[in-house]
């Protein structure tokens, strides 16, 4: 399967997964997304479909390489 076709079949899963907030602004009575909310299902998704993402932080820009776990395959 190509890399393209994993980073696909990702998206696909990550959207269809329910999301919760587990933030809580107690002062203004709203909740909110954390880090960890949307960051850990996408690093298991990535892990089933044989990804891997690496982020390199510049002065003023990021940028985030998506490697196949096996294979050669990579997307920036």
């Amino acid at each position: 399967m190509s890399i393209y076709k994993k980073l696909n079949e990702a998206r696909i899963k990550f959207h269809s997964t329910k999301l919760e907030k587990t933030g809580h602004n107690k002062f203004a009575g709203y909740k909110y997304f954390e880090l960890g909310d949307f960051l850990v299902p996408a690093l298991r998704i990535f892990d089933e479909v044989g990804l891997c993402a690496v982020v390199t932080f510049m002065n003023t820009h990021a940028t985030m390489a998506i490697y196949e776990t096996e294979g050669d395959g990579m997307i920036t």
